[in-house]
């Protein structure tokens, strides 16, 4: 590109990171709400910015996760996937890009996909606990419950206060003990678990009865 394109280019990013700004959903911060009419139509005009950088500059790996990320607010699930894999197809080398891979594929029920890469991005960054919990609950929504608990067990040892950890690790637990097959997004487990939870609720005392 020449200086001009350049500098066009980077206004564009400038401009559509402007108006996403805490306004697309980050690991470990709050979940946002639907947007409102008005600001649906400014991230929609955000993510025309990002395209206008990307007819310029085909590589810009980040402008596609930005895009997933804009798909990811609007819940347009699939369509977040398909950009963030493109993202990682461009740079490999982001354990980020691979984790919001991996949760799109297992809220939309790809388990095969959201095993692939949480397997990478716990690769990736294997300091990372949260990342091998990740993986952990992966295998979980594929029925790999064998390669489950072996994942959530190293998460634990790597760092035994992590909370997607130990939130994850008495599902597991549940369906070894059990033997019952998990549901295969992550949306229908955490329905399932909050039924058996319910279902444990003793009646005589109001309490919860300890998992399985």
């Amino acid at each position: 590109m020449n200086d001009n394109l350049i500098a066009e280019h980077n206004r564009l990013f400038k401009e559509a990171s402007t108006i996403i700004h805490d306004q697309i959903p980050l690991h470990g911060q709050p979940e946002l709400p639907s947007p409102n009419w008005l600001l649906a139509q400014k991230l929609r005009h955000a993510v025309a910015l990002y395209k206008r950088v990307l007819d310029m500059n085909p590589a810009n790996w980040s402008a596609m996760w930005l895009i997933g990320k804009v798909h990811q607010r609007f819940r347009e699930l699939p369509e977040a996937l398909t950009w963030f894999e493109r993202s990682h197809q461009t740079n490999p080398s982001q354990p980020d890009v691979v984790r919001e891979a991996s949760i799109c594929a297992m809220e939309i029920g790809s388990t095969e996909k959201a095993i692939e890469y949480s397997l990478c991005a716990a690769q990736l960054k294997p300091s990372d606990a949260g990342l091998r919990a990740n993986l952990a609950l992966a295998y979980l929504l594929a029925g790999r419950i064998t390669e489950a608990q072996k994942s959530i067990n190293e998460a634990l040892a790597a760092e035994p206060a992590d909370k997607i950890s130990q939130a994850i690790e008495p599902m597991i637990a549940h369906f070894v003990a059990n033997g019952r097959v998990p549901p295969t997004t992550t949306q229908a487990l955490l329905k399932y678990w909050e039924w058996e939870r319910r279902a444990r609720l003793t009646p005589q005392t109001g309490q919860i009865g300890g998992l399985v």
